[in-house]
């Protein structure tokens, strides 16, 4: 079979067979983004039908119908959807913030504006305007939500239905300018969340066919496209008042108000070449991160980056393996990034600074960070990929970061995704790496002053409408580090074999989808001693009410400080949505699991339900709770609970204020530990946030926010922090 990767890669594309060709007029006039279709506004306007439901039926005439209308002005790409519905009451539609509308109805155009059927921008709407936008990454198959671009859109619900108007400037994708016509790919979808969670697109999709975007239809025009001044400057103010204070000492510390500026630049040299600068991007955790439960647990925990310089075109820098990260830079005073497209070249260099470096220690039953302090740090970055036949690619990626009292990391990679049949994909990457460590971490982490090694990472997966396998080899160095990137994880090799069958249900089954797996994986170290040896049974099924069921069972033998222990794992959650304005879930887990701090094997249950209600279109309760409770010989070793509210009122789509209340306790029994721990733990954080959004950029927040603690030292939980704050940022567009 690999053989085939040589000497062929035969793609078929539905849409060659099926999928009809448009065309999108240019007009002189503009329709007012207001979510009225008035008259003669979009008369010229190119008329498709939204009317093929994909999923969870495949393929059949959709139960309600919607139109999509659009045209283009040389600046901007208009669109509007008519979506009728005979229940205009029944439309699911709340007021919420940009990219979180994924439980209502909404629409949206999916644009493949290179036609390389490798990479989408995506632009969303629910029946209210509210936005959300991602990059669909079909190479790395992952979808990026975190980018946001600077358009219009507007909505309103009637007695039909609801009417979505959309204004995508032209200046917020990236292109092959061209004189001449251009040919996009282009797919328009309808969520239509009732019983069951129904997709509608003018495009059908065929199963058997693993990539998305190489199966969407083709849209010409945009000719001569006006060459507008593509530039933006962000300016951002920050300002805040902070008081800390010791518990032991009683008095508040009053930190001097000190404003922070930074300025973000994004210029657009052509439309598929573009340059962004940052002075001292903005790191002020204005929306606290999604609180996560950090015991019994050796892994350093992953968080995403928020800041607007590294989320711009940041899909340009993926590969298989996450060898950029670029929240471990940070506290850069400065960075540039150029990152373009030309033909079947794509490109990306990025360069920072960081003041205060610090990075992943990996090793290989777990990790831990390492920071040089105040030692400021030089980051580079450079990334190419060439797509080669009809939906594969080859790529490198350097990475380089080093300091002047003799700290460096270089990592090199090659790496390349080949699809030798519409089902198949090979993804394939080797990678070297070699550090220097300053004595402060050779003595502090156990790192030696020099230590070079090399990872390979080699997976093959086949999608079809019934069957899916993957047979997966990963080999990473003991003294591999990629300290720009987040592998938390060196000195194992790791084989995994998985084969999973797929029911497809038809419109009046129970279950409308079900999916059963099983998987086996062997992880030693390098030296040849096996850490684990796990056997898996995945359980997949879609129901009523947009029902799903997801469980997961098996055991493992797994090694942990000189011993083996068999470890047992039944899991389940569960969900429905019983109600439009409301969705409940849970979690539950039983297992038997290594106690890590006692190197023995214990009893662990888990339960984590969530709920989310929403009263009328504007108020919002989300309310998630993690209990765990841990058991071994002799008795209840810790009982663990973490809490994450957060209530919203949305105004409108544009402004909200939000409680967030963030709160963990754990309790110990110290006469069951090694060694000492405190036998009462919490943690209490609160936030009150209110913010309103001009655009994706430009933004005002003002806020409040403290945190506080309690151990065994206190009888109850001491404030140590508390903060008012402000933020400011406006796209500039001249």
């Amino acid at each position: 079979m690999l053989t085939l990767v040589f000497v062929g890669f035969p793609v078929s594309k539905l849409q060659a067979q099926s999928a009809s060709n448009y065309s999108i007029p240019r007009v002189n006039t503009e329709p007012r983004i207001d979510g009225e279709i008035s008259q003669g506004e979009w008369s010229q306007a190119t008329r498709i039908s939204v009317n093929i439901e994909t999923n969870p039926n495949n393929n059949v005439p959709a139960e309600v119908e919607a139109e999509a209308l659009l045209m283009e002005d040389g600046e901007v790409l208009y669109v509007a959807f008519i979506a009728l519905d005979p229940e205009p009451d029944q439309i699911r539609a709340f007021y919420r913030d940009r990219d979180s509308m994924w439980n209502d109805d909404y629409v949206a155009i999916i644009l493949d504006t290179f036609n390389d059927e490798r990479r989408a921008f995506e632009f969303f709407a629910n029946p209210f305007g509210v936005q959300a936008d991602a990059i669909q990454d079909d190479v790395n198959d992952d979808e990026d939500e975190s980018w946001n671009a600077i358009w219009d859109s507007a909505g309103q619900i009637n007695e039909d239905g609801y009417v979505v108007e959309m204004a995508i400037p032209m200046k917020q994708l990236r292109f092959t300018p061209s004189e001449s016509n251009q040919t996009w790919g282009i797919d328009l979808v309808r969520f239509y969340p009732r019983d069951r969670g129904t997709r509608i697109a003018n495009n059908p999709q065929d199963r058997n066919i693993s990539c998305y975007i190489c199966q969407i239809s083709k849209a010409d025009g945009f000719a001569n496209l006006t060459r507008s001044r593509n530039l933006e400057v962000i300016p951002t103010l920050t300002s805040s008042a902070v008081e800390n204070r010791n518990p032991a000492l009683g008095n508040w510390d009053r930190e001097s108000i000190d404003p922070e500026a930074s300025l973000d630049v994004r210029w657009g040299i052509s439309q598929d070449l573009y340059l962004n600068a940052t002075l001292n991007p903005d790191f002020s955790q204005v929306e606290a991160d999604s609180a996560q439960l950090d015991i019994n647990n050796t892994f350093s925990l992953f968080f995403p980056e928020r800041r607007t310089f590294f989320l711009d075109g940041a899909d340009y820098f993926d590969t298989f393996e996450r060898l950029v990260h670029t929240r471990n830079i940070s506290d850069p005073d400065y960075g540039v990034k150029l990152t373009g497209k030309s033909a079947g070249h794509t490109y990306a260099l990025l360069t920072a600074n960081d003041a205060n470096t610090s990075f992943l220690i990996p090793r290989s039953l777990g990790s831990s960070v390492a920071s040089l302090g105040d030692v400021e740090s030089k980051v580079a970055i450079g990334r190419y990929r060439f797509d080669i036949f009809e939906n594969s690619t080859i790529g490198a990626l350097i990475t380089d970061r080093r300091a002047d009292d003799g700290y460096a990391n270089t990592v090199s990679s090659i790496d390349a995704v080949l699809r030798p049949s519409d089902r198949d994909v090979i993804s394939i990457q080797s990678m070297h790496s070699s550090s220097d460590y300053s004595s402060l971490i050779q003595g502090r982490y156990g790192q030696a002053s020099s230590m070079s090694d090399s990872s390979h990472r080699l997976e093959y997966r086949h999608n079809d409408r019934r069957w899916d396998w993957r047979l997966g080899y990963t080999d990473m160095g003991e003294d591999f580090r990629a300290d720009v990137g987040f592998v938390n994880r060196v000195d194992f090799k790791f084989v995994v074999a998985t084969v999973g069958h797929t029911w497809w249900g038809e419109s009046d089954d129970f279950f409308n989808r079900i999916r059963v797996a099983l998987d086996y994986d062997r992880t030693e170290d390098q030296s040849g001693l096996q850490l684990e040896e796990e056997f898996e049974v995945f359980v997949n099924m879609n129901g009523p009410q947009q029902s799903f069921l997801n469980g997961l069972f098996g055991g493992s033998e797994t090694y942990w400080n000189g011993k083996y222990f068999d470890e047992q794992f039944n899991q389940i959650q569960v969900g429905f949505t019983p109600r439009a304005n409301l969705r409940l879930s849970t979690l539950i887990r039983v297992e038997d699991i290594v106690d890590f701090a006692n190197t023995r094997l214990g009893r662990s249950k888990r339960f984590g339900p969530s709920i989310n209600y929403r009263w009328g279109k504007h108020l919002e309760l989300d309310l998630e709770h993690t209990l765990q409770q841990f058991d071994v010989d002799g008795g209840r070793l810790f009982t663990a609970n973490l809490t994450d509210l957060k209530t919203t009122y949305q105004f409108s789509a544009r402004s909200f204020l939000r409680f967030t209340l963030q709160y963990t306790d754990n309790k110990r029994n110290q006469d069951l530990y090694l060694s000492p721990v405190q036998a009462r733990t919490k943690q209490l954080t609160t936030q009150l946030l209110y913010s309103y959004r001009f655009s994706a950029a430009t933004r005002f927040f003002i806020g409040y926010s403290d945190a506080g603690f309690q151990n065994d030292t206190y009888d109850s939980i001491e404030k140590t922090n508390r903060t008012i704050f402000a933020k400011f940022s406006y796209a500039w567009q001249p």
